[in-house]
């Protein structure tokens, strides 16, 4: 089967859709796919997608010759997108004339660069991270794409809402997550390795900043438990504070962004791990599938959740704690909680470490595969 992956995106990223797409491509390849990964010419890394993600395969890729305005605000992000779409449509176009046989697979990064690919003439599915608008690109991609990879129920049902008139296949996948990249590490050695303090109580957030995700409620709860250690991982306090406006109260740290595979190390060091969700933003109440959380899966440390649809759509209380989502005491009460009662959690740490082996990259790979087969 060859495969052309299509995403208009920096590759590689450190990002979590970059860490997705290269972690999918690696899957495809290792279940026997041909893939050919098609990305827009913007600058980059020097290392390989292979090197910078630790990848076990090389991914094969083209790099299509789009102008780099990516940077450049949203008129410039809609120029080099709207180039790209066009690019990706003849450069796939021409292949199909050629006389090649293959399927087109892609992901939304944006609302309209995908839609042009029907033009390529071949069988074609996209992976969807959210409801879409019924804008007139949209609607001619929903009358041409054969499947839909959907990364939770809420999101299909949206899609069927809102393209009646079209009929694409879906499916429901999560993201994954690799579990032979997370192994456990003794706390007290983690903690030396990265010079964290070995006996405060550390409660811990992973992820890279991002309004949307509703980062106020940290400083807040951390306020509210000064007996703990509130520590981030994912951004510095300068970008933290971009998007907060927070007093940050002393015992609230920063560990800036660190590479991927040091993320193993970060995790076994806390005494519990932090998901965060927000009722004030459709992509973090709805629609997101945090890979983070399938990693925290496997990290053999309590979990504390944000209680909104897009996290239960994953976990129930068998494997996490919840707190209201936007409750500042909540998330400090339950937090507390998990961190004093850790000896009580074994049974929720064990059922969430056999959900996160369920959910490697490679079964949702291997399930996408059969669907995109069927």
């Amino acid at each position: 089967m060859k495969l052309y992956y299509v995403a208009n995106a920096r590759m590689p990223s450190e990002k979590a859709h970059g860490i997705q797409i290269a972690k999918m491509c690696e899957a495809f390849i290792e279940d026997g796919v041909d893939v050919c990964l098609v990305v827009p010419s913007r600058a980059r890394e020097a290392q390989s997608i292979q090197e910078f993600y630790q990848l076990r395969v090389a991914v094969p890729s083209i790099r299509l010759t789009v102008p780099d305005f990516y940077t450049r605000g949203r008129f410039g992000y809609r120029v080099s997108s709207y180039i790209f779409m066009a690019a990706s449509a003849v450069f796939l176009r021409w292949k199909k004339i050629k006389g090649e046989r293959f399927t087109v697979y892609t992901v939304d990064l944006d609302n309209f660069s995908s839609s042009a690919l029907p033009l390529a003439g071949a069988p074609l599915y996209s992976e969807m991270h959210g409801g879409k608008p019924s804008t007139c690109a949209q609607r001619f991609l929903f009358r041409h794409v054969r499947g839909i990879i959907s990364i939770n129920s809420i999101i299909v049902e949206e899609l069927k809402n809102t393209f009646k008139s079209s009929s694409p296949r879906y499916c429901v996948e999560p993201n994954g997550v690799d579990a032979a990249a997370f192994h456990r590490v003794d706390k007290k050695e983690a903690r030396k390795r990265l010079g964290l303090p070995l006996e405060e109580n550390i409660v811990m957030y992973v992820g890279r900043f991002f309004d949307w995700k509703g980062l106020e409620i940290l400083p807040r709860a951390a306020a509210l438990s000064p007996m703990l250690r509130w520590q981030t991982v994912g951004g510095s306090e300068a970008h933290f504070k971009e998007f907060v406006r927070e007093p940050l109260p002393p015992n609230f740290h920063f560990a800036d962004s660190r590479p991927h595979e040091e993320m193993p190390l970060w995790l076994s060091a806390a005494d519990a791990l932090i998901v965060l969700g927000t009722k004030r933003d459709a992509q973090s109440y709805l629609y997101t599938s945090p890979m983070k959380l399938f990693e925290y899966l496997l990290s053999g440390r309590p979990i504390v959740a944000s209680n909104t649809p897009a996290i239960r759509q994953i976990v129930s209380e068998k494997e996490v704690l919840f707190y209201e989502p936007d409750d500042a005491k909540d998330l400090a009460d339950t937090v507390a909680h998990a961190v004093a009662h850790s000896g009580k959690m074994t049974e929720r740490i064990e059922t969430a470490g056999h959900k996160g082996k369920t959910m490697s990259w490679s079964g949702r790979a291997r399930r996408i595969k059969q669907f995109m087969h069927e």
